[in-house]
């Protein structure tokens, strides 16, 4: 595609843009959305017609995708859905975590790492939500959450102490693939 094909699409698309925004009326949250959609598929297009995109892996322009779509939908949940603030710090966490354990997934480093240190650091990491969770939302006394957090140390410490063989009286219990 020549430049002035290129600059015709861009002028018509943004005039398209402003007519939208300034002649229909709908609620502006809704026009913001538009807005972010509109410039964000244009500029995958400009990626696409000046050949940049076609450089790129695939698996690449997917990951970038949806990572874009990832994050434009926590935004507007966290931006238009009405819910309780600590119930979206909630979802935010569990979106970061599921995110981040898909990357290292895509990128093969989940497969390099050792089925046991795996085991080891999702246990660690389901351990440390539940107990966080039961201590932010959970109502009880003070003294109780102090018994139940030291609990809780006793019994990983001695999990782990038996996963890595140092101490045999407690049975194994691995998390995934062992």
């Amino acid at each position: 595609m020549d430049l002035i094909s290129l600059v015709v699409v861009l002028i018509v698309v943004g005039l398209l843009l402003w007519l939208v925004n300034n002649y229909i009326p709908m609620d502006g949250r809704i026009k913001q959305i538009l807005n972010i959609v509109v410039i964000i598929a244009v500029v995958l297009w400009l990626l696409s017609a000046i050949g940049v995109l076609g450089m790129l892996p695939m698996g690449l322009i997917s990951v970038m995708v949806s990572l874009i779509v990832v994050g434009l939908l926590l935004w507007l949940v966290n931006t238009y859905i009405p819910m309780e603030s600590r119930i979206k710090q909630i979802l935010n966490i569990v979106v970061i975590i599921m995110v981040v354990l898909w990357l290292l997934n895509v990128f093969g480093v989940m497969s390099a790492i050792p089925p046991l240190i795996l085991s080891v650091v999702v246990g660690l990491i389901v351990v440390g939500i539940l107990l966080w969770l039961v201590n932010s939302f959970i109502p009880m006394e003070a003294r109780l959450k102090q018994i139940l957090n030291i609990v809780v140390l006793i019994v990983v410490v001695l999990w782990l102490l038996s996963i890595f063989g140092v101490f045999s009286g407690v049975p194994r219990i691995y998390f995934g693939n062992h």
